[in-house]
């Protein structure tokens, strides 16, 4: 009996081990060959693909949207009506820049959002746009000590149409959103300084909480030293807006601050640096001059004109830094 039971172990045991002829090792090899052949081709494929897009959206944009001097739109041409349907079905809808043409100059134009000190820690993404206002009283008193001037968006768009001469270390100062800290903190520090700085007003906002009054914005455009600019009305992302909103987002926010502050708006920044071709020519068409994004640079050209680059300033950098973003 032990020796049927050991023969039958012997007969059994090959069976568990599950091995491949060289046939079925030829077969999962050249099925594998295959499909990395497969995925190979599919790659390039892709690639042609998207290759081919970039192209053509990038003479979309050269074509359509070189701005030149000549091609900047008059003031208070509000009343205009965007001309965009007949080509908003083939301009993409993903960012991308305008093509920089023409005349260029290097004028830092400096981004703020909040002057102040966070009243709530686990606002984490207040901190990334906040800068205290001794931080900030220690970048404008560099600047003021070390003779930088503090220009308006009109200087800079004399100077790229060739009308005007800049001072020399030439910069801008912005500040996006109408906060009530701006004209708390930032304002009496500018004031104290005498720097010009330009301020992007979300007209629907203002008089709720957080926010300027009206009757403040008036108080300050007083003084000379600040140019009051749009940033639409209630700042959504203008790109994920039906068309007809953003329209009225950016038309309306232009005749409101006109006929309240009795001057013409020449300028647009984008809620969010958000903006797209059809974007940039709506605000053309509006009747701006030009408009600020959040991308970041300090060489201005004509060609960029509604959508100029932007550096952001943020409490976390110390002075030293802030010197070498100039």
């Amino acid at each position: 009996m032990p020796n049927k039971k050991s023969k039958s172990h012997k007969k059994t045991a090959p069976k568990s081990k599950k091995t491949l002829s060289p046939k079925h090792k030829n077969s999962h090899l050249v099925a594998l060959l295959v499909i990395s052949l497969i995925i190979l081709i599919g790659g390039f494929y892709l690639l042609h693909v998207i290759a081919s897009k970039y192209t053509q959206s990038q003479y979309i944009q050269t074509k359509v949207y070189q701005f030149t001097p000549k091609d900047l739109p008059e003031t208070g041409s509000s009343s205009a009506t965007p001309k965009v349907a007949s080509i908003s079905a083939v301009l993409p809808q993903k960012a991308v820049l305008p093509a920089a043409t023409g005349n260029s100059v290097r004028v830092p134009i400096l981004t703020y959002h909040y002057i102040g000190n966070n009243p709530n820690p686990a606002d984490t993404a207040r901190d990334n746009l906040e800068i205290t206002p001794d931080k900030f009283q220690d970048e404008m008193q560099y600047l003021s000590t070390n003779k930088y001037n503090a220009i308006s968006l009109d200087t800079l768009f004399n100077a790229l149409d060739n009308h005007g001469a800049l001072p020399s270390k030439p910069i801008i100062l912005t500040f996006d959103d109408g906060y009530i800290d701006f004209y708390l903190n930032a304002f009496p520090i500018l004031e104290r300084f005498n720097l010009h700085a330009t301020a992007f007003i979300p007209t629907g906002l203002i008089g709720k909480p957080a926010y300027m009054t009206w009757d403040q914005i008036k108080e300050i455009q007083g003084s000379g030293l600040i140019s009051f600019q749009a940033h639409s009305i209630n700042h959504p992302d203008l790109t994920k807006v039906s068309l007809d909103q953003a329209k009225n987002e950016i038309i309306q926010s232009k005749k409101t601050l006109e006929s309240f502050l009795g001057m013409p708006v020449n300028f647009f920044a984008y809620p969010y640096g958000a903006s797209n071709a059809q974007t940039w020519q709506l605000v053309k068409d509006a009747g701006f001059i030009g408009a600020v994004g959040t991308w970041s640079g300090n060489e201005e050209n004509i060609g960029l004109a509604y959508d100029l680059p932007r550096i952001k300033i943020a409490g976390a950098i110390s002075l030293s830094d802030f010197t070498t973003k100039l």
